[in-house]
């Protein structure tokens, strides 16, 4: 079931504080519209009833999807990811009580993620069918050819995204906003999944998945 805690907001630009919902888990076979918040990120936006000005909120909850067996850990910040990782392999706490979760076992998708994009974009992932640990490695790969091919692209992150026109697109992000994207075609896709298929059986049951994974997982393997 999905919980809330209801939290006193102050207003960053006039100092007046008000209540805001906090989310701390999410299921969104029972709760729908959730889903569709977290997509949207309005759960972590709220605007001041005094001033208008919008406040994004940010706090760690959890992602569940029943049906498809996805659980995706929002905790803000390279320290609260690592706890939340230990978390995951330890056993999973959940409606207040600590219970054995073996992943494998029971098919589930383990994740943790330290940004709203992170999160917003694992969800687009699996929902596409697309595995996030290929994705990754495509999005390393390509945003090395664009760092080579156009050293004046600035950008600090790719994301993928599925089009309205249902396009596999890797957007590219400066300082947290998108400024152009570029496409994924679905053969460059299976190439690199068949490719690093050996990297991923071998290194991909951790529950961070992003870019530091795969030059990790490229590391080890190559033995340096």
């Amino acid at each position: 079931m999905s919980s809330k805690e209801v939290q006193r907001i102050r207003c960053p630009k006039c100092g007046a504080e008000h209540d805001f919902a906090i989310w701390t888990r999410i299921n969104t076979d029972l709760d729908p519209d959730l889903d569709k918040k977290v997509r949207s990120g309005e759960l972590f936006r709220t605007v001041c009833p005094s001033c208008g000005q919008q406040i994004d909120v940010v706090y760690p909850c959890l992602y569940h999807q029943m049906k498809n067996k996805v659980m995706i850990y929002y905790a803000p910040g390279r320290e609260a990811m690592a706890k939340a990782a230990e978390a995951f392999e330890d056993g999973l706490e959940e409606a207040g009580e600590k219970r054995s979760f073996d992943a494998r076992k029971e098919g589930y998708r383990n994740r943790v993620v330290g940004s709203l994009y992170d999160l917003q974009e694992k969800i687009a992932v699996f929902a596409s069918g697309l595995d996030d640990r290929v994705v990754e490695i495509c999005k390393v790969l390509i945003g090395s050819e664009l760092q080579e091919s156009q050293p004046d692209a600035a950008f600090d992150d790719l994301l993928y995204y599925r089009s309205g026109s249902g396009e596999d697109r890797l957007a590219l992000m400066k300082e947290g906003n998108a400024f152009a994207s570029i496409s994924l075609p679905g053969d460059i896709y299976e190439e690199v999944k068949r490719r690093y298929q050996p990297l991923i059986d071998q290194y991909g049951n951790e529950t961070i998945i992003d870019m530091e994974w795969v030059m990790n997982s490229v590391t080890k393997a190559e033995g340096r």
